[in-house]
């Protein structure tokens, strides 16, 4: 059975499922090069199907994502007439009706998609003519998770959280099998999300983009400052007790309105670091809180998580500590580009397919063989110096202790918004210089924030305090650090707090990776972990082609490109 998944949202994907089991995703970006492109992914469903080995007329079921139309994130300050009506009755509604979610199906059915025909039009010009199913935003995030859950579907609970999605913010689920009963449903006047997105344009930051910037400035405040931002704030998500599943807001302020209350309350008064230390406690507490509160309820201890609240790896600390919890599953890059994986999923469920396959490595993109990356480097022998390695793994291993920046592109293309090792910028993480070199010459990011460190899984302990044996493999989590990683892979971790977003690394997970990683330990004298950062340009793309590969190269600071089987330097 193939099934296709479709968003066409901001961060536009496409995701193909085969027999239970998705075997290829690529967001649209990659393709066009626009980063966080919004719109009908076309480039990506063919190349996923070109990665699956499927022609379009072996496609047997679309699902598409959400009922309503989706933000195209270039239209984010720009609202429809549907959400600036809704912004006004915002002022005169009741606040308790607003914070209900009896409004939600009501919106859902008038702000639903009139481009239903267009859609098919669009799947008709690839070939594809398998019936469409439109399926509800949250309802695709509680299935990527629970489809997927990496110790299967007898019994979890599966807990959604982001900024909107079809009037909603989160959603309280129980899933069983290939069942999913929803508990609770938050309408998106109580978005946490939408509140963290707002202080992060309020920043002047970039909404729906640069929330992670404000998670990694948020240490840099002094706490007594912080707390004193906090207490103007701390009130604005409240539990009713009559409503135990659920979280409201009390703030008066929804979407863009939150702008001038920030202004209000902050103008003048409270410093940038302040507010984005108080923004994250509120985050983490209302969150941790609603969790607890959660699983009292229903007894149940083992917990999938995902949506884009959820990509907050600081938060996420703080809910892994939680008692409460006995399992927890972080869904991977859990933004809206998760969406595809639960559409196609949901399509296998309702065809048939009884038998869906946990979730392993994120290397669901293309690949390129020896061939078409020699064919490529040929075209650039005048601007580089070209050799080739059976070594190469070691070889790299070993230029990364001789001090060398090193771009690493091979084998297939990570989905998501990290770089786990095969489009990734490696370095050793023990030289400030290195660092200095990567944020100057290269990636151009703001001062305070962090790269992550890849570390050996046999190693992670040496390095790390890991609560419950946590595996950490799609850097969904924040770890306290030892004395130790300070020395070895000092780069790796935030600046200020020396926590680290850790990529575990097993050898069965990606054997040449983790040879990079042994041959650096073997030539460091004993250093079990590298800093990685994702292999592109500051507000670009992640590199997808070898002419993406080489181009971004020729670009940056870069001193080494590791493509394939071929060693690259510069003329």
């Amino acid at each position: 059975m193939i099934t296709l998944g479709i968003h066409d949202g901001h961060t536009a994907t496409a995701a193909i499922a085969v027999n239970g089991k998705i075997v290829a995703c690529i967001s649209e970006e990659r393709l066009v090069r626009e980063k966080e492109w919004g719109g009908f992914p076309t480039n990506a469903i063919k190349r996923c199907l070109e990665v699956a080995g499927v022609v379009p007329e072996q496609v047997n079921g679309v699902g598409y994502v959400s009922l309503m139309p989706l933000t195209i994130h270039k239209s984010y300050d720009s609202p429809t007439l549907y959400k600036r009506l809704f912004s006004y009755a915002t002022r005169i509604l009741p606040k308790s009706f607003l914070r209900s979610s009896a409004w939600v199906r009501t919106a859902q059915k008038v702000g639903g998609r009139k481009n239903q025909e267009e859609h098919r039009r669009l799947l008709a010009g690839l070939g594809i003519t398998a019936p469409v199913k439109y399926y509800e935003h949250h309802l695709l995030h509680a299935a990527a998770a629970h489809l997927q859950s990496p110790w299967g579907k007898d019994q979890n609970l599966v807990i959604t959280n982001d900024g909107s999605g079809d009037a909603v913010c989160a959603s309280v689920n129980i899933g069983r099998g290939n069942d999913i009963q929803r508990l609770e449903t938050i309408s998106n006047y109580n978005s946490l999300g939408e509140f963290y997105t707002r202080v992060t344009q309020y920043l002047a930051m970039k909404p729906m983009s640069h929330e992670y910037k404000l998670m990694g400035l948020a240490p840099y405040a002094k706490e007594s400052y912080g707390l004193k931002t906090y207490e103007l704030i701390k009130d604005w998500f409240q539990f009713n007790p009559r409503r135990p599943l659920a979280f409201e807001n009390h703030s008066g302020y929804w979407r863009w309105q939150y702008l001038n209350g920030f202004q209000k309350i902050f103008h003048t008064k409270h410093r940038f670091d302040n507010i984005a230390w108080a923004a994250q406690k509120l985050i983490e507490e209302v969150q941790t809180q609603w969790i607890k509160n959660i699983i009292r309820e229903t007894g149940i201890h083992n917990v999938v998580l995902c949506g884009g609240v959820f990509l907050n790896v600081k938060a996420n600390h703080k809910i892994l500590l939680l008692d409460e919890i006995d399992k927890l599953f972080i869904f991977p890059s859990g933004g809206d580009e998760c969406l595809p994986m639960g559409a196609a999923l949901m399509q296998q469920v309702e065809l048939g397919q009884q038998n869906t396959e946990p979730l392993h490595t994120l290397y669901l993109g293309d690949s390129f063989d020896d061939a078409a990356i020699e064919l490529e480097l040929r075209n650039w022998t005048q601007k580089l110096n070209i050799e080739r390695r059976d070594d190469i793994h070691e070889h790299v291993g070993r230029r990364l202790n001789d001090g060398m920046v090193i771009a690493r592109f091979f084998g297939r293309m990570e989905w998501g918004a990290r770089a786990l090792g095969n489009r990734s910028i490696i370095a050793d993480g023990r030289k400030p210089d290195v660092i200095i070199r990567i944020n100057e010459a290269i990636k151009n990011r703001d001062f305070w924030m962090p790269f992550a460190p890849s570390v050996l899984h046999e190693r992670v302990n040496d390095y790390f305090i890991v609560p419950k044996n946590y595996f950490s493999p799609y850097m969904t989590m924040a770890f306290q650090s030892k004395p130790l990683a300070r020395e070895h892979i000092r780069g790796g971790l935030h600046p200020y707090d020396f926590t680290g977003r850790v990529q575990m690394v097993k050898e069965d997970w990606n054997p040449e990776y983790y040879r990079v990683l042994k041959s650096f330990e073997t030539a460091s004298g004993g250093v079990g972990g590298i800093l990685n950062t994702s292999f592109n340009l500051h507000g670009e793309a992640i590199v997808r082609t070898p002419r993406d590969a080489v181009e971004t190269f020729l670009n940056s600071g870069l001193d080494a490109l590791a493509i394939g089987l071929y060693f690259v330097t510069k003329k």
